[in-house]
């Protein structure tokens, strides 16, 4: 009896041990052309507006690939080939076990097949027809540019309509999915993002579950505390605290919607050229009482830390990256030997910035002598263009590059979102000034200088 009990019990044991673990999914798929064959694929897990790469597997040689066996919180993912242009999203649901998708070009978006997942699916019928119907209405506004200049009004109100047209298609196209797909986290994400009672500011988030963690990974939370700031806020000092007060009063609920809020709503602002609204959440949010009986995890900190690192009066990241000329620039080193120092993001592709600085050389020159340094950061990714530029122009100053756009690493530190940007350092390397222009940048060396 006794060995009858010890084998029950060691095939239940072996069974066990040969499941998979519970709401594991498998991510796989095959690229038609066979080019991707050796290369990266990416797997990033998203918050909001930001993503984290999260895992990677090469590509194999029939342009099959698969992530294994893995558990996944519900939420929008994204898959990226090769670089940060060429990505996708797709939905992961612990209750699909197997999300396989097709791939019949280069770019990912331009031609995707969902072969098994309903979530994906539901996705793609929304999205192929959204990004069908957006290249239209793109076409359509530049249409009211040319009009506009001709000052033919008739032409310009007729491209609106059609505009309006366009839009309430989409519209009805994302509703009928909604209704198709009533169960999916895609139709659930959907509704939760647009406000029941949104002209009604007491009653604007009575219909958002501030407790649904799934929801940060999904654009719901940073689209809502968006359109509740433009429709709420009066576009005043005091409504703009009064909107992030009542925001983060209702994600108080639920510590990782409430962490996810702030830092959304400080990189927001931050990032908005609001930089007294952001210095008012770091310091009732972050430095303050005001989060109750929440503790800020070290890593918001940090990130909190890095956007109060570029305010005036702080000690923003220290580079060094190469010339034009080959050599390499410390940014500390070269604070160091001048009385100030302008770090200008620019673009050669920026015609704001070819506008503006052809005309700063005479500037920097009659300056220099005085202890005066520029380091021109270029977000270029041609380098030939770039020194083709800097020649063509005379750009006299200290020029370097990383070749990655708003990718490169110095222009994630320095949170740059547009260009030209400017920022103004003492010999500590210390902020002393954050122009925010020519005109201004030109003010301060007046005084300064």
């Amino acid at each position: 009896m006794k060995k009858i009990i010890l084998i029950i019990i060691s095939l239940i044991v072996l069974s066990c041990g040969n499941e998979p673990a519970v709401n594991a999914q498998t991510i796989k798929g095959k690229f038609l052309n066979k080019r991707q064959q050796g290369k990266n694929l990416f797997l990033f897990r998203t918050e909001g507006n930001y993503k984290y790469k999260i895992d990677s597997v090469k590509i194999n040689q029939d342009g099959s690939f698969i992530f294994t066996n893995k558990q996944y919180e519900l939420g929008y993912y994204k898959l990226s080939l090769v670089n940060d242009k060429n990505i996708i999203e797709v939905i992961l649901n612990p209750k699909e076990p197997l999300v396989e998708l097709e791939f019949g070009q280069v770019y990912l978006e331009r031609d995707v097949t969902v072969i098994n997942s309903v979530e994906n699916k539901a996705y793609w019928e929304f999205k192929s027809k959204e990004l069908e119907l957006n290249k239209i209405i793109k076409g359509l506004k530049k249409q009211i540019g040319q009009f506009k200049s001709q000052g033919n009004q008739v032409k310009v109100n007729e491209i609106k309509n059609e505009i309006e047209k366009i839009e309430k298609e989409k519209f009805n196209h994302t509703q009928s999915v909604i209704n198709k797909y009533p169960n999916t986290y895609f139709s659930k994400a959907k509704v939760a993002s647009k406000a029941k009672n949104k002209d009604d500011k007491k009653k604007y988030f009575n219909d958002l579950d501030f407790n649904n963690e799934s929801f940060i990974r999904s654009e719901v939370f940073a689209t809502r505390f968006t359109d509740y700031i433009i429709k709420h806020s009066g576009h005043t000092e005091v409504g703009y605290y009064n909107a992030v007060d009542e925001i983060m009063n209702k994600a108080k609920v639920n510590e990782k919607v409430f962490e996810f809020s702030l830092y959304n709503l400080l990189d927001g602002f931050y990032g908005s050229g609001l930089e007294d609204i952001a210095t008012y959440i770091m310091e009732e949010y972050f430095y303050g009482e005001a989060c109750g009986d929440i503790e800020i995890n070290d890593l918001l900190r940090q990130k909190a830390q890095l956007i109060k690192n570029l305010q005036v009066g702080n000690i923003p990241p220290d580079f060094t990256i190469k010339s034009n000329f080959g050599s390499e620039v410390n940014l500390k080193n070269t604070c160091a030997n001048n009385k100030y120092t302008i770090i200008m993001f620019w673009a050669s592709h920026c015609g704001h910035c070819m506008r503006d600085l052809p005309g700063f050389v005479s500037v920097y020159n009659e300056y220099k002598p005085k202890g005066l340094e520029v380091i021109g950061v270029a977000l270029d990714v041609n380098e030939s263009k770039w020194k083709t530029t800097i020649q063509n122009n005379n750009f006299n100053w200290i020029n370097v590059s990383q070749f990655k756009n708003y990718q490169s690493p110095v222009c994630k530190d320095y949170k740059i979102n547009k260009t030209p940007a400017f920022f103004v350092l003492d010999t500590e390397m210390k902020i002393v000034s954050k122009p925010k222009g020519k005109q201004e940048l030109m003010l301060f060396l007046k005084n300064n200088m």
